[in-house]
Formats: structure tokens, C-alpha cells, sequence
């Protein structure tokens, strides 16, 4: 029996949770290597390791080393992508979520203020934009 097979559907997408890869947990929807490029690992509708939620890997130790650049903008990219077919999807670190163990996951070193700014801000307006050129343009000649 496959891994897939034995994993629940996972419900209404709520939240999208970061992890780096020094992280404890070891399922997750996606992986975002060091050189950017993004694996999908699991079905977004099969559930992982938190309820309504997909989960993001970025591999790297982030207690100890920054983000490189274009890891975090492979990981901006893949955020609009599930913002634009979840739009009620909000982003998070594993740390935030109550009754795991402690952890500082994705890692102190981790821009999460940052990003959780740009994603309440740009990425709702890179959605938009994305969205209002489809409309546009379908009602062009």
C-alpha cells in the first residue's frame, strides 16, 4: 500500500505551514531546494501532518543559515500559485502551531515577519492582477 493511499483527504485548505528540512516532521505536500527548484511531493487534497493545511519544506537549517534569495522567491512563486486555487489559505511557520512540540522551525533565521507582510500585502496584489487579466481577457476582441 503506497504512503498516498494511507493519508486522509484533507478537507477545506486553511493554512499553508513552512518547515526547513532540520525540521522533526518528515511529510509534506512540497520541497523547495537550496537551488529554487520546487518538488511536489504529495497531493494537496491528501493530508500530512496538520489538519487543513499544506505543507511546505525548504531545505536548509534556518536556526543557523539566512534563506538564500532565490529559494525564497521559489517559495513566493509557489505561494501564488496556491493562493490563486486557495484563496482563503493564509501562511505560517510550524513554531505557531499549539500543541506541537517546541520547535523554532523554519528556523530563526527565517524572514517570517517579512513574509507574512509580503503575503498580506503583494501577494494578495500579484493574485489580483493575475486574476484581473483572465477577466480581461475574456472580454477582449
Amino acid at each position: 500500500m503506497s504512503r498516498s493511499s494511507q493519508k486522509r483527504p484533507i478537507g477545506a485548505k486553511k493554512f499553508v505551514i513552512l518547515h526547513h528540512s532540520k525540521c522533526y516532521r518528515d511529510s509534506f505536500h512540497y520541497r523547495i531546494c537550496a537551488d529554487a527548484e520546487i518538488e511536489h511531493l504529495e497531493s494537496d487534497d491528501l493530508s500530512t501532518q496538520h489538519p487543513n493545511s499544506i505543507g511546505i519544506e525548504l531545505v536548509g537549517d534556518f536556526d543557523h543559515d539566512p534563506v538564500p534569495s532565490a529559494q525564497l522567491q521559489a517559495l513566493k512563486d509557489l505561494l501564488l500559485e496556491l493562493k490563486l486555487r486557495y484563496p482563503a489559505i493564509q501562511v505560517g511557520a510550524h513554531r505557531q502551531i499549539r500543541g506541537d512540540r517546541k520547535t523554532s522551525c523554519p528556523g530563526r533565521r527565517f524572514p517570517m515577519r517579512e513574509l507574512r507582510e509580503w503575503a498580506a500585502t503583494h501577494l494578495i496584489d500579484q493574485r489580483d492582477d493575475i486574476l484581473r487579466e483572465v477577466i480581461e481577457s475574456q472580454y477582449r476582441p
